[in-house]
């Protein structure tokens, strides 16, 4: 069976996260891939695992791509299409199909993508896409629970989304960079600050630790994974003697210190050298916490003072390179205005 997946066009994430957790999928159109899988509900699980997923269309197979065909198909009251590839026809295939039902109504979408998940929830609508071209058409079968991703990044007990923090979707595309299926296997967050990645990594089926050097971080993190229900192995440490607490871990995925914000662009050359040495602290200790073929997904900071871009992320070219494999380099993701960019680097214990 075939499936198109609607991804954030924010989520700078989603190429890579695609690539590492679906396996031939295809992209169509900017921001829409195509894969198949066995079944909707294998389809739907794989969705909501996701970080970049917004919304999940199944094809309807023998369905031609005309009006009649779709009005057919119209159970609700309410009923929106969308023409892929020809976004302006969209207005009239709706108005052909209400003309035909002689009731209901139509909801135009505003853009390739259809309609917003929010609307999909409040009211029930058949959500159609059609490819006139190549004869095909598509239903909506899932949409992300948006309110749930609400909850974790503005509800929690410890939430500040102005303090820089990973936004949870982020979060969870960062997980996903791993190659791992989560159930039996172990997931740690040496700098867990208030515990966004642990929250996603539960989530998925992990089982989860954490440490921070400051206690009141680490009070944080409990709060928010009891909020959810979750348990986790916290500890009060320094990231680069993670190994005195952890040992046999499968994955370490991590947001480090980024160093203080709103640096004068004179102080960005003083502050890397001392990044660095923190981040080839936690690499040489983190390799005798993982278990042979680990993984570690971690960011780095990126900095331009105007004249040069400093990119933290050189630290793992040179001896590293004897005790990890480079698997991913170079996934960018700032927060709009940042200061610093991020990036994402997935790396493999030999």
């Amino acid at each position: 069976m075939r499936f198109i997946l609607f991804v954030g066009a924010s989520n700078t994430l989603a190429e890579s996260e695609i690539e590492t957790q679906i396996k031939g999928a295809i992209l169509i159109q900017p921001n829409i891939y195509l894969f198949e899988s066995e079944d909707s509900q294998s389809a739907k699980s794989l969705a909501a695992k996701l970080g970049c997923s917004i919304k999940l269309a199944q094809e309807l197979q023998g369905v031609a791509s005309t009006s009649q065909s779709i009005a057919d198909l119209v159970k609700s009251k309410n009923f929106s299409v969308t023409v892929l590839g020809g976004f302006k026809e969209s207005s009239r295939m709706n108005q052909e199909i209400k003309e035909l039902l002689q009731k209901g109504r139509f909801i135009l979408p505003k853009d390739q993508f259809g309609l917003t998940p929010v609307l999909l929830s409040k009211h029930k609508i058949d959500e159609f896409f059609v490819d006139e071209e190549a004869d095909e058409v598509w239903q909506t079968i899932w949409s992300h629970d948006f309110e749930h991703w609400i909850k974790k990044d503005r509800r929690m007990p410890y939430a500040n989304a102005k303090a820089g923090i990973l936004p949870p979707k982020i979060a969870r595309s960062m997980i996903s960079l791993v190659p791992l299926e989560p159930a039996g296997k172990l997931l740690v967050d040496p700098f867990c600050g208030s515990g966004r990645v642990l929250i996603e990594a539960a989530e998925l089926g992990y089982t989860i630790g954490g440490a921070d050097i400051l206690a009141e971080q680490v009070k944080e993190t409990k709060a928010n994974l009891d909020f959810l229900g979750f348990e986790a192995r916290l500890e009060v440490l320094d990231a680069t003697h993670l190994s005195d607490k952890f040992s046999r871990v499968d994955a370490i995925v991590t947001e480090p210190f980024l160093g203080k914000p709103n640096l004068r662009p004179d102080q960005i050359r003083y502050l890397v050298p001392g990044l660095q040495k923190l981040y080839l602290g936690c690499l040489k200790n983190w390799v005798e916490v993982l278990k042979p073929g680990g993984y570690i997904v971690i960011v780095f900071p990126t900095f331009d003072d105007g004249k040069h871009i400093y990119k933290t992320s050189s630290v793992i070219d040179g001896k590293l390179e004897l005790s990890y494999n480079l698997l991913k380099r170079d996934i960018l993701y700032s927060r709009p205005n940042a200061d610093v960019r991020r990036e994402i680097v997935v790396l493999q214990k030999k």
